[in-house]
């Protein structure tokens, strides 16, 4: 009777699902990890097609019920390892692992967290169609040791950071990853045997890990803010400081269940830690596009991004106040911010020229819906409205879908409408048309539509594009980064691509072929082009690219220029993580965008480098040279430069110290910033720095101060 009550009780009782949980210590046992699932890394990727690693990685996956634990015994000859202490998300061209999660097993994304071999951290998110985002931020933990023929990476990654459907079991598609080097050469590795008649690597994910008994406890973040500055101007030839100005915000989160977060940031400071690098902006008639690095708009940048552009983030630029609902499920994805911006970007496109300036006080609302499907595919409908408070407003509503067939072929095509109302308001100083519309805000009603297309087809060796776009004349994106309207483009492309054995000089080559063609709505052709790309890596570390394009023609505001050569010339060296050089020239003809326009013969270089000083210290210096001449050499149109050096020293991977250079010679001026940062986690940091800002004096050739910038900021995440 009493083995009989023993075995129902056995009987009733949920098994322990949990294998039994390491210890979260760096280093990677036999005895923690011998009940954990094992995966190996075992297929070059690139260079190579596929065939055995040259330093093989051992996985262990293993769980509790609030934390999912990986830990890796990367192997490799530890005398010439590439490792450095860095800042966060500066580690991708050192030795270093990455575990990827598919935790809906579609394909959608995947969620990739790694660390080199200090234990710095990485992570990115790879998206089906091929928008990788390297500024994706998830909080997890990272420990790492060194050893005689290997180092060893743990990973500690808590449920509560990942969205799921609840279930008694788990069924999680996994990626593993592994950069390398095999001698000098930059050796990429997965678990699996790529397939390259697919170009969605989220879909190819294979191996599986299986859980149970676990769960996720819902978030409740705070992250509130405090930031001050003391600025200084040059008044009648000396510095005058005025007060200090400071201020305090609050972001948080809400996890409402396992697929469902809410966010929202009062009074944000979306200052960035470090100045954007300057765009070489002279002889452009378009507005320049800077990615997005603020923290808030890190999570669902995959699901609102878009071959139109509809959406730009930084188009929301000083939000007082935004909320942020994220919901994934099985089969759809749901995205809904809203955000009252108290100064709003206004940016118009036209047809040779875009007009971009800042705007008054504005709600915003953005929101995206999307049906997914195996295998990458999914439908959607995104819209976006704006609406000033001064009057007026912009909405845009769109439907896209892409479809992948045979794995081989992706097809894709996106419709959207605008619906324009402008303000009265005299933010654009412009007297000009856009067909029969004044480009000055004066209570004009638009209404434009935009479409694109793409055909796509991937195997081993060939890779083939058709892609076809319209922007009618007086379509805008009122929150997205749409320049140039009024046109019909096609682009048509086709490549090459051959993997040669280890043992050869030549590592892989890569040949590319493709025609652009560009009319405006009149059936005036703007632009033709025809030309092709040839590229290699070598061994050594070394990759080099060559392009000639033929600009068949190009006209602008009457002008009509023909057969004009553009060339292109990359080399990149690596040779040992110590040196890490680019260099970028082009050269041939151009025109001058001017009242009275010219052909010119136009000539830039550009070297953008890293130097590893020591396991602490780096410099990264760069210089950009541009400059456009007369056709016969008699006069030159523009001339100048960039330079640029960031140095950087590393006290450990949270705690670093920036001197940041700048000297711009098109805008007569120059900076320079200096940062201290503690940064443990993705959203939490504490920074103090100056930048003194320069200009030209009278004296050519000297500068002097014109400004000086104090700051600090200290913003702290913690949960309930």
């Amino acid at each position: 009777m009493n083995k009989l009550l023993l075995l129902t009780f056995l009987l009733a009782t949920p098994l322990m699902a949990q294998t039994p949980v390491p210890i979260f210590d760096g280093m990677v046992t036999p005895e923690e990890w011998a009940q954990a699932q094992k995966f190996q890394i075992q297929y070059e990727i690139d260079p190579g097609n596929n065939s055995p690693s040259h330093n093989l990685t051992d996985v262990f996956v293993s769980y509790s019920e609030t934390h999912l634990y990986v830990g890796f015994i990367a192997y490799a000859n530890m005398s010439t390892l590439r490792s450095s202490i860095r800042n966060r998300d500066e580690a991708w061209q050192d030795d270093l692992v990455m575990f990827g999660l598919d935790t809906y097993g579609d394909g959608r994304y995947l969620v990739n967290f790694g660390s080199n071999a200090e234990g710095n951290q990485v992570d990115m998110k790879f998206s089906a169609d091929g928008r990788d985002d390297e500024s994706y931020d998830i909080n997890f933990e990272s420990k790492a040791s060194k050893h005689e023929k290997a180092y060893h990476v743990e990973l500690k990654i808590p449920f509560n950071v990942l969205q799921f459907k609840k279930a008694d079991q788990y069924r999680w598609n996994i990626l593993l990853y592994r950069a390398t080097y095999t001698g000098e050469n930059r050796s990429q590795n997965l678990d699996i045997a790529i397939d390259r008649n697919n170009n969605c690597l989220p879909c190819q994910a294979k191996n599986a890990i299986v859980l149970k008994g676990i769960k996720a406890e819902n978030r409740v973040l705070f992250t509130p803010n405090m930031v001050g500055s003391w600025a200084g101007e040059k008044v009648s030839g000396a510095l005058s400081y005025g007060a200090l100005e400071a201020g305090v915000g609050l972001s948080g989160l809400f996890d409402l269940n396992n697929t469902t977060s809410l966010e929202y940031t009062l009074n944000p400071d979306f200052s960035q830690v470090e100045a954007d690098v300057s765009q070489l902006t002279v002889n452009n008639t378009f507005a320049i596009e800077f990615p997005e690095r603020r923290p808030y708009f890190n999570e669902g940048n995959d699901i609102i991004a878009s071959e139109l552009n509809t959406v730009y983030t930084r188009a929301i630029s000083k939000p007082l106040f935004s909320s942020k609902l994220i919901s994934q499920g099985d089969k759809s994805r749901i995205y809904w911010l809203t955000a009252y911006d108290q100064a709003s970007p206004y940016l118009i496109a036209g047809e040779n020229q875009s007009v971009l300036e800042e705007g008054g006080a504005s709600y915003a609302n953005i929101f995206r819906y999307q049906r997914t499907f195996k295998g990458g595919s999914n439908i959607g409908f995104l819209c976006t409205n704006r609406f000033f408070t001064e009057g007026g407003s912009g909405n845009t509503f769109g439907l896209n879908a892409l479809y992948r067939m045979k794995e081989k072929y992706a097809f894709s095509l996106e419709f959207s409408k605008s619906l324009i109302e402008e303000p009265q308001a005299d933010w654009i100083e412009n007297s000009g048309l856009i067909k029969d519309k004044t480009i000055a805000l004066d209570g004009e009603s638009l209404r434009g539509d935009a479409l694109a297309a793409k055909v796509t087809r991937n195997t081993k060796n060939w890779n083939s594009e058709a892609f076809f776009e319209q922007y009618s004349p007086h379509y805008q994106t009122p929150l997205g980064f749409i320049t140039r309207n009024s046109i019909r483009r096609a682009f048509l492309g086709h490549g090459y691509q051959h993997f040669f054995d280890s043992e050869k000089k030549i590592k892989q080559l890569n040949l590319f072929t493709g025609a652009e063609l560009i009319y405006n709505y009149d059936g005036l052709k703007k632009y033709s082009t025809l030309g092709g790309e040839l590229s290699m890596q070598l061994a050594g570390n070394i990759s080099i690219e060559f392009s000639k394009w033929i600009i068949l023609n190009e006209e602008y505001e009457g002008f009509n220029a023909r057969n004009m050569p553009e060339n292109n010339f990359f080399i990149r060296f690596n040779p040992t993580e110590s040196i890490n050089m680019r260099v970028f020239t082009s050269w041939g003809e151009n025109i001058y965008y001017d009242a009275v326009s010219e052909i010119g013969k136009n000539f830039f270089l550009g070297t953008f480098n890293n130097f590893q000083l020591s396991p602490k210290w780096s410099v990264s210096p760069s210089i950009r040279y541009s400059k456009l001449s007369h056709l016969e050499g008699k006069n030159t149109y523009y001339e100048g430069y960039i330079v640029r050096a960031n140095t950087n020293y590393q006290f450990n991977q949270n705690l670093s110290l920036r001197l940041v250079s700048e000297l711009n010679s098109f805008s007569e001026g120059a900076f320079v910033q200096t940062l201290l940062k503690w940064n443990p986690n993705p959203f939490t940091i504490f920074y103090i720095g100056g930048t003194n800002g320069y200009s030209y004096t009278e004296r050519i050739g000297n500068l002097g101060v014109e400004g000086v910038n104090l700051y600090f900021k200290f913003q702290y995440q913690f949960g309930l």
